[in-house]
Formats: structure tokens, C-alpha cells, sequence
């Protein structure tokens, strides 16, 4: 099997080497078989300075895969307004609702908006783009499989409280139902790319184990979401799922927070790594 090799472009500490910016939010290169492949973007301000940091030439990709709708894993689609190839969209369709995070501002809690910037049309227009917009599980390139809308089967993985959509006039919690990940077939085994796992990270091992008929997931790259969630349940146990699934990597990234990327260091030691922008692992 060819070789694969996954780097964090964007993310919210800087790593090696010298140059590279962090930002809050995520974006990762997968490079597989001539395939150039950007999962997420990141806010728009590293990701075209790592990426030449890093040697990388961003008009090779043509594919471009959105976890979910959030403004830092899509404010750098903006870059690619001015490339000249096609571009292929990856996406769920909920990607482009009205997306809010509930704010404690002067003493009173607020919506802030935190959804991404552009619309459908202007993805299709302004980046020649085919816009692909599915919930169902799908591969999207050899080896390469989009995980489409993760079913919610635990009973310890919950929503985040303050995250909310627009719908109508009103404010609703949002599930983050347009939460999708990627599963890539490695020489090392099948690995899991994540932007932030709102879907739960155990979810989205069950899902791939399911949809790809795997009992062992090489690695788990990218968010978490452990480090928003008041909840030391939700990380007992996901730590857990790590160790059923007997996992050889796990390289947490962006939402997996301080006190659990501490926790799971602590837990899997030589396994462990921290995902930061500049971080690169070849399988």
C-alpha cells in the first residue's frame, strides 16, 4: 500500500518548524496516492503562510472536506477564491445554517454568531467549485472515506449546551448534526481524522468500525471536543473506548482542551502525541 502522510496545517498551538502560526481552529493535509486532499481550513489566517512555511503548494489540492459548519475549520475556503483549477466541496448539507455560540458578555450571556461565511453559491462561483453535499457514508478517493451524518448511540457523549442554531427567529440548541470525520486506509491501518468530533469521538469509532466492518482503528488524529464539556464521565470513558480499540496513536488537536490532552498523555504516554500545527506523521 502506498505510503500516507496526514499534517496539521492549522490549529491552536504552533509547532515545528520555526515560522509555523497557530491559530484557534483546524485544518489538516492528506497526502495519499498522488491525492492531495484538505481536511478543514482553519479561520483563514495560517493556513496559506504554514503551508509555505511547510514547503506545500495549496493549489495542488482539489478536494476540500468540511467537518461541519463552524467559522474556524471554514474561514480559509477564502484562499482558494483565486485558484484557477476545480475545486471539489465535500460537506454536509447543514454546513450553511445560521451557527451561534452563547456568550457571557458584559454579564449577560448573548448569541455570538460562529457559522461559516459563505454560501453554497458563492462556493460554487467564487471557487469554480463542485459543492458535494451528503449524509450518508461514502468513500471519496481510494482508501479515503467520508463518514456522512454519525449516529449518536452512547449514552455519555451529550451536546454542547452552548452551542445554538437560528431557526426562524428563534434560538435552538445545535447538535451539530453536520459533524463528519474521515477514515484512511494506512499501511499502519485504518486511521480517524477528526476536525472537532462534535458527534462524539466514540460515536465516530463506532460508526467507522461499522460502516468498514474494522475492529481496530490505527490512530485517531485531530478534535475532540473533550475540553468544552464539563463532563469526567464522557473522558473516563472515551479513554476507554481508546483502549478497546486498542489504538496505537492518539494525537489529540484544537477542542480536546488542556486537562484532557494532560489526562490522555498521562493514560497512553508513548502512544500520545499533541497534533499541533507543523505536526506530520507518515504512515
Amino acid at each position: 500500500m502506498e505510503k500516507t502522510k496526514i499534517t496539521i496545517l492549522c490549529e491552536n498551538r504552533a509547532g515545528l518548524p520555526l515560522g509555523i502560526l497557530g491559530e484557534h481552529g483546524f485544518s489538516a493535509l492528506i497526502e495519499k496516492g498522488g491525492e492531495k486532499i484538505l481536511l478543514d481550513t482553519g479561520q483563514g489566517m495560517a493556513l496559506d503562510a504554514n503551508a509555505n512555511t511547510l514547503g506545500m503548494d495549496l493549489s495542488q489540492i482539489n478536494t476540500i472536506v468540511i467537518s461541519h459548519g463552524h467559522y474556524d475549520h471554514t474561514g480559509g475556503l477564502a484562499f482558494f477564491k483565486n485558484t484557477k483549477q476545480d475545486m471539489r466541496i465535500i460537506a454536509h448539507p447543514q454546513i450553511f445554517e445560521d451557527k451561534f455560540i452563547l456568550k457571557e458578555i458584559d454579564g449577560k450571556k448573548q448569541p455570538i454568531s460562529i457559522g461559516m461565511k459563505f454560501s453554497k453559491q458563492e462556493l460554487e462561483s467564487k471557487m469554480n467549485a463542485t459543492v458535494l453535499l451528503q449524509k450518508q457514508f461514502t468513500q471519496i478517493s481510494p482508501g479515503i472515506f467520508f463518514s456522512g451524518e454519525v449516529p449518536r448511540v452512547t449514552d455519555f457523549e451529550k451536546n454542547d449546551p452552548k452551542l445554538l442554531v437560528k431557526s426562524n427567529d428563534n434560538f435552538i440548541q445545535d447538535t451539530v448534526i453536520d459533524d463528519s470525520s474521515l477514515l484512511i486506509e494506512t499501511g499502519s491501518g485504518p486511521v480517524i481524522l477528526t476536525g472537532c468530533a462534535h458527534s462524539g469521538i466514540v460515536n465516530t469509532m463506532l460508526h467507522f468500525q461499522k460502516k468498514a466492518k474494522v475492529d481496530k482503528f490505527h490512530a485517531v488524529i485531530g478534535g475532540t471536543h473533550l475540553g468544552f464539556l464539563d463532563s469526567p464521565a464522557q473522558l473516563e470513558k472515551t479513554i476507554q473506548a481508546f483502549k478497546d480499540f486498542h489504538l496505537d496513536l492518539i494525537a489529540v488537536s484544537h477542542c480536546t482542551g488542556d486537562i484532557p490532552a494532560a489526562v490522555c498523555y498521562h493514560e497512553f504516554r508513548e502512544k500520545f502525541a499533541f497534533a499541533n500545527a507543523g505536526w506530520s506523521k507518515q504512515f
